[in-house]
């Protein structure tokens, strides 16, 4: 892959991706959030489903398509 293509994937960049650092959870392109409440909270992706579960869970961010959820993060699923 040349330079050309890896600047455009990366300026490009829509893959669905979940990065964990402490009790936050930021989603980046997703499609939709399914369910919402403090204990769990589903979005959709292009590959399915992944459900946050948790206690006082919060969006504390919502921009586009990134999402940005805190709270005590007990499980995530990813289907």
């Amino acid at each position: 892959m040349n330079i050309r293509n890896k600047i455009n994937n990366y300026l490009n960049d829509n893959e669905y991706k979940i990065t964990i650092i402490d009790d936050k959870v930021n989603i980046n392109n997703y499609i939709e959030i399914l369910d919402f409440n403090t204990s769990i909270i589903s979005v959709k992706h292009n590959k399915g489903i992944t459900k946050i579960k948790g206690k006082d869970l919060v969006v504390s961010k919502m921009v586009d398509n990134e999402i940005l959820i805190t709270g005590t993060i007990k499980e995530i699923e990813v289907k």
